[in-house]
C-alpha cells in the first residue's frame, strides 16, 4: 500500500479510528435494543462499518510504522535454483 500523499495517512487513520468508535457505540445500542427489522439493520450496518474501518485503519498503521518495503522486483528466487 503506497499512498499518493503520505501526509494524509495519519489524518485518515484518526478519522477511521473515530468512525470505528462511533460504530461500536451504535452496535452496542443495537445489541441492547428490542429485536426487530430496524435493530437487525442497525446491528448489521454498524458491524460492517466497524469491521471495515478497523481493518483499513490497521492497514494504514502498518504502512506508517512498518519497515520499508523493497520496490525492486527480484529476478532470482530461491525456488528457481536449478539442480544438476
Amino acid at each position: 500500500m503506497y499512498a499518493a500523499d503520505p501526509r494524509r495517512a495519519p489524518r485518515w487513520f484518526w478519522t477511521l479510528l473515530a468512525l470505528a468508535v462511533l460504530a461500536m457505540g451504535d452496535l452496542y445500542q443495537g445489541l441492547r435494543a428490542a429485536p426487530g427489522p430496524g435493530t437487525g439493520l442497525l446491528v448489521a450496518g454498524s458491524a460492517l462499518v466497524l469491521i471495515s474501518s478497523t481493518v483499513q485503519a490497521a492497514r494504514i498503521l502498518t504502512a506508517l510504522t512498518g519497515p520499508p518495503r523493497l520496490h525492486a522486483h527480484r529476478s532470482h528466487h530461491p525456488t528457481d535454483v536449478r539442480r544438476e
